[in-house]
């Protein structure tokens, strides 16, 4: 599985956050809030950098992240779990991230799949919620009662 290449995303904040410095009112820059769909990456580091987070993103199996999901709320899962957080008390935590990645790279590039993808995870975990009188979600063992402890 090829790592997505981070440093380039790295070099970019810092550009960008440099970029906005505001020193004194004479010389303050004015920003204002834009859409990810009103950007164009030209060919270039950063535009090789998406495509690889890209790749990255599609490797990664939909129904192994919603399985401690599922698991915790009583159905079951369709794949076995991933390994590592996903597997050792903070299962779920990469899922998150995951729903994160697939929402800026639909609104970056309009990607049909990220946005099946998606849709698919949400409608997942939905179906996950409603199996909670509250509308609980989580996949960390024993969340559920966790929570309930603590706001007990």
């Amino acid at each position: 599985m090829k790592k997505p290449a981070v440093i380039p995303i790295i070099f970019l904040l810092l550009f960008l956050m440099l970029s906005c410095e505001t020193s004194t009112e004479k010389n303050a820059v004015k920003t204002s809030p834009f859409r990810l769909d009103q950007v164009e990456l030209l060919e270039s580091p950063f535009s090789r950098a998406m495509e690889n987070n890209r790749e990255y993103i599609m490797q990664m199996d939909p129904d192994r992240l919603l399985a401690p999901f599922l698991r915790e709320a009583g159905l079951s899962p369709r794949a076995e779990p991933y390994g590592n957080w996903e597997s050792s008390g903070l299962d779920g935590h990469v899922g998150g991230h995951y729903l994160t990645a697939l929402s800026l790279l639909y609104a970056a590039t309009g990607d049909n799949e990220a946005l099946d993808r998606l849709e698919y995870m949400l409608d997942e975990l939905e179906n996950c919620q409603q199996q909670y009188p509250d509308g609980y979600i989580g996949g960390i063992p024993g969340g559920y009662q966790m929570w309930q402890e603590i706001a007990a």
